[in-house]
């Protein structure tokens, strides 16, 4: 009887263990926590000015797939501006917290790239200040933790004009992005077009010295090579003629003729 009383008590004790984590697994979800209220911090620690890019689709014209929709360019978006900052920053701890929340979301979510590949002629590129960034991911949150999201949406028809939205996208001042005031304590400022033009004006004017050395190096060989022939020639030829003159020297001496020849002809 004890022997039943306990392996009834275990399975009783399985079986809500399995209950309990199935259901903490569904409010696992849901991605707004206490963790919510660092977005005020990120917003006092990042500049005013500061411009951050952002992919997304309005609300109005996402519908009920809003949430779906900016998922993934919001994570994206996010992973960008945490590299901005150094690995011990209290920044990037804060932002790579609501990076780990997106990205548990968007898993539970399933497969979001259908329904963005729908809405593909919506999405709007821009730069919006820091403020306006951080009020963006707020009502993101929320809108996941209301569970404002359907399966079912139907995309608008694309626009046949380009967003005007856009110019403020253009509008950011690449010297803003070069000053000090723009980009908070340890963070890396965003690249500039000149800068990234500048390297590779220098990288070709480089190549094209070191083709210099290179032909002189090549000449230098050559010579030396010609130098060579020349010397083995020179000393090839001295020996031939000393052997000619050996020739010279080894033949017979002509007879001249004797004291006693030259009396007999007298």
């Amino acid at each position: 009887m004890k022997k039943s009383k306990i392996w009834i008590r275990l399975c009783v004790h399985l079986l809500l263990f399995i209950t309990l984590g199935v259901h903490s697994s569904k409010f696992d979800v849901n991605p707004v926590t206490d963790d919510i209220s660092r977005l005020s911090i990120l917003r006092q620690n990042i500049p005013k000015d500061y411009k951050i890019p952002v992919h997304y689709i309005p609300k109005e014209e996402g519908g009920m797939c809003w949430v779906k929709l900016n998922v993934f360019y919001l994570e994206e978006s996010l992973q960008d501006l945490a590299h901005k900052f150094g690995n011990i920053s209290s920044n990037r701890k804060d932002i790579s917290i609501f990076i780990q929340m997106l990205q548990e979301l968007r898993l539970n979510m399933g497969s979001v790239e259908p329904i963005m590949y729908d809405f593909e002629c919506h999405y709007r590129e821009e730069r919006w200040q820091t403020a306006r960034y951080f009020d963006f991911v707020k009502d993101f949150l929320i809108a996941a933790q209301n569970r404002e999201d359907s399966d079912d949406c139907d995309p608008p028809p694309c626009p046949t004009t380009p967003y005007t939205v856009t110019e403020e996208y253009l509008k950011a001042s690449p010297t803003s992005s070069s000053k000090g005031s723009d980009c908070p304590t340890g963070c890396n400022p965003l690249p500039n077009k000149e800068a990234r033009f500048l390297p590779e004006v220098v990288e070709r004017s480089l190549l094209s010295l070191l083709f210099i050395p290179l032909l002189a190096l090549v000449f230098l060989l050559v010579w030396k090579v010609r130098s060579r022939r020349n010397e083995e020639d020179t000393q090839q030829n001295p020996e031939a003629g000393e052997h000619f003159t050996g020739t010279e020297w080894t033949a017979p001496p002509v007879d001249e003729p004797s004291e006693k020849n030259k009396l007999n002809v007298i």
